[in-house]
């Protein structure tokens, strides 16, 4: 049975801070590392801002990846709104590290190349 978190009694009503993402993310962690689902209820939360998305989910990304994330945090009594925003945060931070991902990959092309400013 997955570990189910209910946003309104860990953090409260708004989910605003990055101590609450990381509040949440310290129960979602463990749980992600031993390959189990968890749970993120939202019956009662009326807020949800980015500096909460950064801290919970946006570490989930960077840890475990968009795939794990995604198949294995699953939101209950989520308001169209919230899924929205959640979503369109997910998005916006797969676009990042695929662009970061690019820049890497293309510096290090220039650097085995040569192709730097002091080469010319």
């Amino acid at each position: 049975m997955a570990l189910r978190i209910y946003l309104e009694k860990t953090v409260g009503e708004n989910c605003s801070s990055i101590d609450d993402g990381i509040k949440v993310l310290h129960l979602i962690s463990p749980e992600l590392v031993k390959g189990a689902s968890v749970e993120v209820d939202f019956k009662g939360v009326n807020s949800l801002l980015t500096p909460f998305l950064n801290a919970c989910f946006g570490e989930l990304l960077e840890r475990f990846g968009r795939e794990v994330t995604m198949t294995h945090v699953v939101m209950r009594n989520v308001s169209d709104e919230f899924l929205q925003r959640v979503n369109g945060y997910i998005d916006r931070k797969n676009e990042e590290n695929t662009k970061n991902s690019d820049r890497e990959m293309l510096q290090e092309l220039f650097d085995e190349d040569d192709l730097t400013d002091i080469s010319l």
